[in-house]
């Protein structure tokens, strides 16, 4: 008897259980029904179907919880979607909230470069400072200025020279050096010609009257360069030619003496 009453009562206890969540299934179903319609107006687009939900007693199990056919409800589709073509970009239109064009932005140099990033471009406002340098011409050197015992003058290429006693003749001149000879004679060496150093002196003695002569290159003198130190300088005798003519007695000359700077 004991046993049967058990039994009973197990009975009766699944029965109610079964009963609660039969009430609770349909409660689900109705406030699903209510509630979904206002999901999918919110989200413009079908969501996933909610997924039912059981609640069972510790003690027991329901055996109709779930059904060995049923499809798990709210799975996501996978694999590629299909995409149409692009839209022609001429005539496209973008509509609100929707992205119509974009551009990248010039970024900054963390470490500070003055150099300008990469596709960056300057503005109207900005201008860049070029300097070009430009070879400048070689000058070209029409006279020399040699001083004659501590008288400068301007002494053109073949012409003689002092003015007061042409004893000497330029034969050729360069920007570090000049070459003389005797005018009418050869120094008393034999060779023909004394090459002078720019900023140097040489003394040379006409043998003949025992005049001692101290010459000295100081440089050499463009065109408007000499023409400005022929002005400042009082010049006395005539030229003819570029060549100053005076009485000159052929004599050689001394060039054994001593060279100062």
């Amino acid at each position: 008897m004991a046993a049967k009453q058990r039994a009973d009562l197990q009975k009766e206890k699944e029965k109610k259980e079964k009963i609660i969540l039969a009430v609770l299934v349909g409660l689900l179903v109705i406030v699903g029904a209510f509630e979904l319609p206002k999901m999918l107006k919110k989200g413009g687009s079908p969501t996933p179907a909610a997924a039912q939900t059981t609640s069972t007693s510790p003690s027991a199990t329901s055996p109709s919880a779930t059904s060995p056919g049923a499809t798990p409800v709210g799975t996501a589709a996978s694999g590629p979607v299909a995409v149409g073509s692009l839209p022609n970009s001429s005539t496209y239109q973008a509509a609100d909230g929707q992205l119509s064009q974009f551009s990248l932005f010039n970024g900054r140099d963390p470490f500070g470069s003055s150099n300008p990033p990469i596709g960056a471009t300057t503005t109207p406002g900005q201008s860049t400072n070029t300097t070009t340098t430009s070879a400048k011409p070689p000058k070209v050197y029409s006279a020399a200025n040699i001083t004659v015992n501590g008288a400068s003058q301007v002494v053109l290429p073949k012409a003689t020279f002092p003015v007061s006693s042409p004893a000497f003749v330029l034969l050729s001149m360069k920007a570090k050096q000049i070459t003389i000879g005797v005018n009418g004679g050869s120094f008393a060496s034999g060779q023909a010609k004394v090459i002078i150093a720019k900023g140097r002196s040489v003394v040379l003695v006409n043998t003949v009257d025992s005049i001692r002569y101290v010459i000295k290159y100081v440089g050499p003198l463009t065109l408007e360069q000499a023409a400005a130190l022929m002005s400042t300088t009082s010049t006395t005798g005539t030229t003819t030619g570029g060549t100053t003519t005076g009485t000159t007695t052929s004599a050689t000359t001394s060039a054994t003496t001593s060279t100062t700077p």
